[in-house]
């Protein structure tokens, strides 16, 4: 599976502007709904420092190209949307961004979408359901009050000077157990090396990285 195709006349200068690495494959075109794309792209930014500490300036640019794509779903219908964001939280997980991430941005993005053009509100009602989507395969393996005590335990672990540099990593952990579960093989390994690597973090980091995969999978169903 890959990306929806770019469909003829597509402004191939606007997704260079965004990301000359993303390929071939649409972005929408209303710039209301691309404004609204970008908004909710530094927002899911923000949230996470994770993004720009591992990924960088490429990290963003994919993050701007990814939001603008996947707003063209919506205008496709549900199970589109469903596939595709199936795929592409895969794909996500796989390079050590669990799928919570892609959960969450979707309801930033859905919330900006609405908010600049409210008349379509029904159209991008498909995004929210994919997110939903997410999040119920999320709690099958990891329960709601698991997953907040275990984000807890980790920034108590790590100490507020560690855990606000890079804040809510706990909860990105227990989240790539999650995906595991779901038979994501590679989602654990993904994040893990980059989070325990000596060069990087303190041992007192590192313990805490694995005390709580090791936690996270003792209480995964």
């Amino acid at each position: 599976m890959d990306r929806a195709q770019s469909t003829p006349g597509h402004p191939w200068n606007q997704l260079n502007a965004l990301n000359p690495e993303a390929g071939a494959h649409a972005i929408c075109t209303d710039p209301r709904e691309l404004d609204a794309a970008l908004r909710a792209g530094e927002r899911s930014w923000r949230r996470f420092p994770y993004y720009e500490q591992r990924y960088a300036e490429r990290g963003q640019r994919f993050t701007r190209s990814d939001s603008a794509w996947l707003v063209t779903l919506a205008e496709r219908g549900a199970i589109v949307v469903d596939e595709q964001v199936t795929w592409l939280g895969l794909v996500l997980a796989s390079r050590g961004m669990p799928r919570w991430m892609l959960e969450l941005h979707l309801v930033v993005l859905h919330t900006e979408l609405v908010a600049a053009v409210p008349g379509r509100g029904e159209v991008y009602a498909t995004l929210l359901g994919a997110a939903q989507l997410l999040r119920e395969q999320r709690q099958a393996h990891i329960d709601e009050a698991v997953f907040a005590a275990q984000s807890t335990a980790f920034a108590r672990q790590v100490g507020d000077d560690w855990d606000a540099r890079l804040p809510e990593t706990g909860a990105l952990l227990v989240a790539a157990v999650a995906d595991e579960r779901a038979g994501i093989a590679r989602a654990v390994p993904s994040i893990a090396g980059w989070m325990t690597d000596p060069s990087r973090f303190p041992p007192r980091w590192i313990d805490a990285v694995q005390s709580t995969l090791a936690r996270a999978r003792e209480q995964a169903s």
